[in-house]
């Protein structure tokens, strides 16, 4: 009967042991509960792309609640972002016109560090995260864009803002 129980309680250490450091909500560390978040730092072709992207991640920010979005001289830590990419691609294509594409889909890939503000200490940092939208294309390229930025800015940073409070240390 001994031999029974130890078994268990060996079973029960190894099937548990791999929880130890996992809970629930944010990862990040406990000092860090604040963030300042400056305009997005844009070095692609495509003008104006950082406002939109910088609007998303601060609702994504808000909406996760993990962290409150401060002024600079009140945050704990500061999300620098640099827009580093920004393409279309065709998707789809007309029935039986293999060179026109009525669905294209908008990327726009970014890299970001997130430190301490006091000691400027790398807290998360990821070098490409891309965000993504596909859309239908409607009467000329501009407006379909236009359409199109809000859900990629969207998308890009709700990856973003995923991968800073989900980070394993």
């Amino acid at each position: 009967m001994k031999r029974i129980a130890l078994i268990l309680v060996a079973a029960m250490i190894c099937l548990t042991g791999g929880c130890v450091q996992y809970r629930l909500g944010s990862m990040l560390p406990a000092d860090i509960r604040t963030v300042y978040i400056p305009t997005c730092d844009n070095q692609t072709s495509e003008p104006l792309i950082e406002q939109d992207v910088t609007q998303s991640i601060l609702s994504q920010i808000q909406m996760d609640g993990s962290l409150r979005v401060t002024t600079e001289d009140l945050a704990d830590s500061v999300l620098r972002i640099t827009l580093t990419k920004f393409w279309l691609e065709p998707v789809a294509y007309e029935a039986g016109e293999s060179s026109t594409a009525n669905q294209y889909r908008m990327s726009i890939r970014a890299s970001f560090v997130l430190q301490r503000k006091a000691t400027g200490a790398v807290v998360v940092e990821a070098p490409a995260v891309t965000g993504w939208y596909d859309f239908d294309f409607m009467g000329d390229m501009s407006s379909s864009k236009s359409v199109a930025l809000r859900p990629a800015a969207n998308d890009l940073g709700r990856r973003i803002v995923n991968q800073i409070v989900q980070y394993w240390p």
